[in-house]
């Protein structure tokens, strides 16, 4: 019988297939490495790319930051212009108000019983200090005062009153504080409507 002898060859060919799989190896790795340099280089130019574009809008920006901030200065002036307007409409919307004040006190004032000696105006409240005949005089300009429509219902207080010796009189010193509605309220205010 004949024998023939396989070992060596399978031992090339398991050297030949170990040769295989280790070049197929490398060859992965190659192929893997230059990938990466692929798209660490893509990056690389993408990156370089979005820094040049970053420059030329930071120059843009440069440019436009002057109109920026005069933008901001005229909206300041603007603003202060608005409101030193508002103010002289307010201004200008209650102008009378002392005049008209000083009206409806002497259209309520009880003649010849009641006299004035200081008139103070702060917001939307004022106090009159005066001297009167007698108590019954004070009563009844506070009622005339809280009767009228320019007049905050219920706003009408006397201070203080208080006898004094006055050219040999005994006279009342007062003085009484209410709250006033101005013009421009008063024009705002629902007429009432006849029935």
């Amino acid at each position: 019988m004949i024998q023939v002898n396989l070992l060596p060859i399978r031992s090339k060919k398991k050297k030949e297939n170990v040769r295989q799989l280790i070049s197929i190896y490398l060859l992965c790795v190659v192929l893997a490495l230059c990938m990466m340099g692929f798209l660490w280089s893509s990056q690389r130019s993408r990156i370089q790319a979005l820094e040049t574009r970053n420059g030329q809008l930071q120059q843009e920006v440069a440019k436009y930051a002057k109109y920026d901030a005069l933008l901001k200065d005229l909206t300041k002036k603007k603003e202060t212009i608005d409101r030193k307007i508002e103010i002289i409409r307010d201004l200008q919307r209650d102008r009378d108000t002392i005049p008209r004040m000083l009206a409806l006190i002497s259209v309520e004032l009880p003649s010849d019983k009641m006299w004035f000696e200081k008139f103070s105006l702060l917001a939307n409240g004022i106090t009159l200090e005066g001297v009167a005949l007698s108590n019954e005089a004070i009563a009844e300009f506070m009622r005339n005062l809280d009767s009228s429509p320019y007049i905050e219902k219920g706003s009408v207080n006397l201070t203080h009153s208080r006898q004094v010796l006055m050219r040999d009189m005994k006279l009342r010193e007062f003085q009484v504080t209410y709250r006033f509605f101005p013009f421009s309220k008063m024009q705002e205010k629902p007429k009432p409507q006849p029935s």
